[in-house]
């Protein structure tokens, strides 16, 4: 694991967050920045239709008393770090990455100037808050999951993943969790690599990440953490793709909203402030 902590916030969403009425997670993603006007950046590179995103996330942060807010879209890598989207980044107190196609939105930042100031600012600076929902949020870890049908998520091989932004280290996030049954995936994921820990975020449901030691659940919904660290025996090894997954001793956790998870520890926060 990395050896410097982030100073700033990560908060991955699981997608579908309330933009409209109580807007309970795009809340504490402003609360987060410890100002109560701050500059926000909305970061639209995964999708494809950036007026109509633009519009929603306009509307709801105005609400959330956010006066100023930014934009940065492009279609095209040679249009990304224009002086102009790097001044946004350095500008503001929240960078917020869209929803919408997570191959487009790492092939479009990865390994962009705009991406690593983001990155530095993460790292160096107390109080700056990277959020991400759906696409932005499966693409903070090292690794995501680009592909894998909920049906055959059991079956090997059918799983595709490839590199993420490097936020965290040996974490995979996958978002829309519990709505579309996405246990499979994240279970051989895991138990692939039972160094990993798997996080599957419902949809209007958050992480508040600390200094990537602490997980705290905000919103209406479940987080679902899949552990392989006393993975006793599967049959991953057997290359035999197209044949089913069998495991013993994988572990699930599931988080209602205000519970708390030690990342390292990989433990529950009991109500009194110790783990369990």
């Amino acid at each position: 694991m990395k050896t410097i902590k982030p100073k700033g916030t990560l908060i991955p969403i699981g997608g579908g967050e309330d933009k409209e009425h109580k807007k309970t997670v795009l809340a504490r993603v402003i609360e987060e920045s410890k100002k109560i006007h701050p500059k926000v950046c909305v970061m639209m590179c995964a999708t494809e239709i950036p007026r109509e995103v633009a519009s929603d996330y306009r509307k709801a942060f105005k609400s959330l008393g956010v006066t100023k807010l930014s934009f940065v879209h492009y279609d095209t890598r040679d249009e990304a770090d224009s002086p102009k989207d790097i001044a946004k980044i350095k500008e503001c107190d929240v960078v917020m990455f869209s929803g919408g196609n997570q191959l487009r939105l790492t092939s479009l930042l990865g390994g962009t100037e705009l991406m690593q100031l983001i990155k530095q600012r993460y790292y160096d600076e107390p109080n700056f808050v990277v959020a991400g929902t759906s696409a932005g949020a499966a693409a903070m870890s090292s690794t995501m999951l680009l592909s894998g049908n909920s049906c055959d998520a059991m079956i090997k091989g059918e799983l595709e993943m490839i590199s993420g932004f490097d936020l965290m280290d040996f974490v995979l996030i996958d978002t829309h969790f519990t709505e579309r049954g996405r246990f499979g995936r994240l279970i051989q994921t895991v138990t692939g690599n039972p160094v990993i820990l798997g996080i599957g975020l419902g949809e209007d449901t958050c992480l508040i990440i600390k200094a990537a030691e602490t997980m705290e659940v905000v919103g209406s919904g479940l987080v679902v953490i899949v552990d392989g660290k006393e993975i006793v025996y599967s049959n991953l090894a057997e290359v035999d793709h197209g044949t089913p997954v069998t495991v013993e001793g994988i572990k699930l956790n599931v988080l209602g909203p205000g519970e708390k998870f030690l990342i390292n520890e990989r433990t529950l926060i009991v109500k009194n402030g110790e783990s369990k």
